[in-house]
């Protein structure tokens, strides 16, 4: 501001003060430019990742993996229950943000959440991700703003990979997964069917439906599942059976 108030008793010297009014409005727009430039600058690369899903268990599985991937080239990763929450984050915190929305939730989500999201200034891309393979959908999340669509069935290494792209970081590497120390694990087909859908986050009623057999059956396969893994819960296992890729992409 001293800047500023010697300006405006140089300029009265010479000339009106309605004049210097004027003149110091321009000079403050000029810096203001300058400021917004710097900011633009500062922040050319994607440096925050929302994951945005109603499902806990995929939601936590993939935050925890992308938070390990994306951690060691300064990018934060978050996650939000709804669009209601991601939008809030974006909104309090002063990062550019890459969205990755699900397609279908209550609340906004699909193409309108999508057209919500690309209006915020601080949002560079939304990738629309959905567990239901529709080879319509990603043309008309593409002409709502989305620029890349994923599917849930690919593996969180495999969503990292694509979405890599969208973090313009220099010598950002690709993720490979290497079949080393990998365990001999028993899993009936049934059961990498059973895991398979609790990676994308059913319920046991929904995935006892799909598989038409009784819910108890489902549990007995989740509790065999547990076992075989070494785990403890429904997160746990979906983590392992990424690492070890026991679910087909």
């Amino acid at each position: 501001m001293s800047e500023l108030f010697a300006r405006t008793a140089n300029c009265e010297k010479l000339f009106s003060a309605a004049f210097c009014t004027i003149y110091n409005l321009s000079f403050i727009e000029n810096r203001r430019a300058a400021a917004k430039i710097k900011r633009a600058m500062t922040h050319q690369y994607s440096n925050a990742l929302l994951i945005i899903d109603d499902h806990p268990v995929y939601r936590e599985a993939l935050g925890e993996i992308l938070t390990r991937e994306f951690s060691n080239l300064g990018i934060g990763v978050y996650t939000a229950s709804n669009a209601s929450e991601g939008l809030d984050l974006v909104d309090a915190m002063d990062k550019t943000w890459v969205v990755l929305l699900d397609v279908k939730m209550p609340g906004l989500s699909g193409l309108a959440g999508i057209k919500v999201f690309k209006q915020k200034s601080n949002v560079e891309h939304v990738v629309s991700i959905s567990g239901l393979e529709s080879p319509t959908w990603e043309p008309r999340a593409v002409a709502a703003g989305a620029t890349l669509f994923v599917s849930k069935n690919n593996t969180s290494i495999s969503i990292y990979n694509k979405m890599q792209k969208l973090f313009r970081v220099s010598s950002m590497p690709s993720v490979v997964q290497t079949a080393e120390e990998q365990p001999d694990f028993r899993l009936t087909q049934r059961q990498l069917e059973v895991l398979h859908l609790i990676s994308l986050g059913h319920p046991n009623k929904i995935i006892a439906d799909y598989l038409e057999i009784k819910e108890q059956t489902v549990k007995i396969h989740i509790n065999q599942i547990f076992k075989e893994l070494r785990v403890f819960n429904r997160t746990q296992a979906v983590l392992k059976a990424q690492k070890y890729q026991l679910l087909s992409n």
